[in-house]
């Protein structure tokens, strides 16, 4: 089996273009020819550095990553829509004494995140990442959690454990996500609760999120891996 190809193993060099013979005294038409044979180089070299298909690169950004994830991976960029919250003030919308005799509190209306770069890399990591198998168990799902929620730019982390997350089935087909209060957190609750981030259809998924934040807040009896 031959081995793999080592790092930088497409085309390095561009081809020169040259001058005919008998304008190899012209000095501008040599200025003109190296000028040319520089930004050919230049280009060959961005294309070499983009790597499309890594998303997580820095360079992939903007429309640029939407044409990669669309054309490449079939994802293009989600909506993130949040809950929106139903008026408050009618009989039996609030709980005795919780509200003012005849007040009121207008309804807010479902709205949407801004599905950033940063977001967007990472939902297409939670639905392409294949180093944790096919098969799906408690670890293979914290794991991914984990990964949606500290990895920058769909980045994998290094996070050796998983205690911060729980995942407990509260029937026989609906489980509760617990996950600490972390920048990426609500976006993650309403990505599940959407549809944007898949479950196995079976499941009935709730995600709450707990004060507190660091790994160690949950223990559940949970391998931690």
């Amino acid at each position: 089996m031959w081995p793999p190809p080592a790092a930088g193993s497409s085309v390095q060099n561009v081809i020169p273009s040259y001058l005919y013979v008998q304008y190899n005294d012209d000095s501008d038409l040599q200025a003109f020819v190296a000028s040319y044979n520089s930004y050919a180089q230049t280009y060959l070299n961005t294309f070499n550095q983009l790597n499309l298909p890594v998303y997580t690169n820095g360079g992939i950004s903007g429309t640029l990553l939407d044409w990669v994830a669309t054309g490449l991976y079939g994802y293009p960029r989600p909506g993130l829509p949040t809950t929106g919250t139903p008026e408050i003030g009618p009989f039996n919308t609030y709980t005795l004494d919780g509200l003012a005799f005849n007040a009121t509190i207008p309804p807010v209306g479902q709205t949407y995140y801004a599905t950033t770069d940063d977001i967007y890399k990472r939902c297409l990591t939670w639905h392409f990442y294949k180093g944790d198998g096919k098969v799906f168990n408690i670890k293979w799902l914290k794991r991914r959690i984990i990964r949606f929620l500290y990895g920058i730019n769909g980045s994998n982390p290094n996070i050796d454990q998983t205690y911060g997350i729980s995942v407990a089935f509260t029937g026989d087909f609906a489980i509760t996500i617990t996950v600490p209060v972390l920048p990426a957190a609500t976006v993650f609750k309403e990505a599940i609760r959407a549809g944007i981030l898949e479950m196995p259809f079976q499941l009935t998924t709730t995600v709450v999120i707990a004060a507190g934040g660091a790994f160690g807040d949950f223990t559940f009896g949970e391998s931690p891996f």
